[in-house]
C-alpha cells in the first residue's frame, strides 16, 4: 500500500500544476459551462489529498481510473 501513495503522490505532483494552470486559464473566459469545469477540475485536484489523509482507501482501481479521469478531463478542456 505505501508503494501506491508514492506512485500517486508523484503522479499529482506534475498534473497538479498543469490542471491548476488550466483552471486559472479558464476561470478567465467568458465559458458558459465554466462552473461545471472549475467544480470537476477542484475534484480532481482534492482527491489526491483526500487519499493520502485517509478518507479514500488506495487500491489499483482507484490507481488506473484516476490517471484516466485525468486525461479525460484534460481532454474535455483541451479546446476551452
Amino acid at each position: 500500500m505505501a508503494i501506491i501513495r508514492v506512485l500517486l503522490l508523484a503522479f499529482s505532483v506534475g498534473v497538479f500544476t498543469f490542471l491548476l494552470y488550466r483552471l486559472i486559464q479558464i476561470g478567465k473566459t467568458s465559458n458558459r459551462n465554466k462552473g461545471v469545469i472549475l467544480a470537476a477540475g477542484v475534484l480532481l485536484l482534492i482527491l489526491p489529498a483526500v487519499m493520502l489523509l485517509g478518507f479514500v482507501r488506495p487500491s489499483w482501481h482507484y490507481l488506473l481510473l484516476y490517471p484516466v479521469a485525468i486525461a479525460l478531463f484534460l481532454y474535455l478542456i483541451k479546446s476551452q
